[in-house]
């Protein structure tokens, strides 16, 4: 059988859309391409073409290794990653369990808590600044890294509780009972049986919670007043405070700001989108 002739409304639709796709695409990929090919200019070229997407003519590789040298951009960038790894690491465990709770366990409240934890995903994250920046204060938590990982893993819970719990309820509840019936203790059946299976939601509470605590700048600016403490997003932010702007060291700045969310999300974009797909729809 020959293939269906497509009408001529349905190749314009197709080529339209892709079109618009790949417009999109390019729209997206321009001001990262402009920031790699600016990091690689020297100063003066930088200052005089930054309209220019890369440089004319040698690639100047020595603005890397002064930014991550001299600068001090090690201490930032583990700064950062020092934050963004408790707080996924924390992330996961704390709410993988209470996602648990609600889906597996009985108890009077249960929808109720969840509700509750829907509701707090339409509480905008701005109108709690202060109220949690007196609270760090009044606890001595000011200018620390707990002061700023904390908020920052309560502000994770409402959707990362909504992930898990879809997903553990999509989940057999036959499971849960063989288990139990065979003497596993609630703890074994949800760190042995539970967790393992849930490594889609896992990869997607990972990347989005590693982007965002790594992204963020306006919490840490509130709370963090050391220099030696700033995060890599505020080291970038005070990079070059001259008059006229060093396009070239901002750019290798923010490239090093950029390139682990990058790998962070190719390594754990298959298991992202399981992730979405499944806890968000099921329930």
């Amino acid at each position: 059988m020959g293939k269906k002739k497509q009408s001529p409304l349905s190749v314009f639709l197709f080529i339209v859309k892709h079109a618009v796709l790949i417009l999109y695409a390019a729209a997206c990929l321009y001001p990262f391409l402009w920031m790699a090919g600016t990091s690689l200019k020297n100063r003066q070229e930088a200052l005089a073409n930054p309209a220019t997407m890369f440089p004319s003519g040698q690639l100047h590789f020595e603005t890397y290794a002064e930014v991550w040298g001299k600068l001090n951009f090690f201490q930032y960038f583990m700064n950062s990653m020092t934050v963004s790894t408790v707080t996924v690491a924390a992330v996961i465990l704390l709410y993988s369990m209470m996602g648990f709770a609600l889906a597996r366990i009985n108890f009077k409240g249960n929808k109720v808590v969840f509700t509750f934890f829907i509701a707090l995903m339409l509480v905008p994250g701005l109108t709690v600044q202060i109220p949690l920046y007196l609270n760090m204060v009044a606890l001595g938590l000011s200018n620390t890294f707990v002061g700023l990982v904390l908020p920052i893993i309560n502000g994770s819970a409402p959707f990362a509780v909504f992930l898990f719990r879809n997903y553990f309820r999509s989940m057999s509840g036959e499971l849960y009972e063989a288990a139990k019936i065979d003497g596993c203790s609630v703890f074994r059946i949800y760190g042995q049986i539970y967790l393992p299976l849930a490594l889609p939601v896992i990869g997607t509470i990972a990347v989005m919670n590693f982007i965002g605590s790594w992204n963020g700048i306006r919490w840490p600016m509130i709370i963090l007043r050391s220099r030696e403490k700033f995060t890599l997003q505020m080291a970038v932010m005070y990079l070059d405070q001259s008059a006229f702007k060093q396009w070239n060291v901002l750019m290798a700045g923010s490239m090093f700001a950029v390139i682990p969310v990058i790998l962070i999300f190719i390594l754990l974009q298959k298991f992202y989108i399981q992730g979405l797909t499944s806890g968000a729809i099921k329930g």
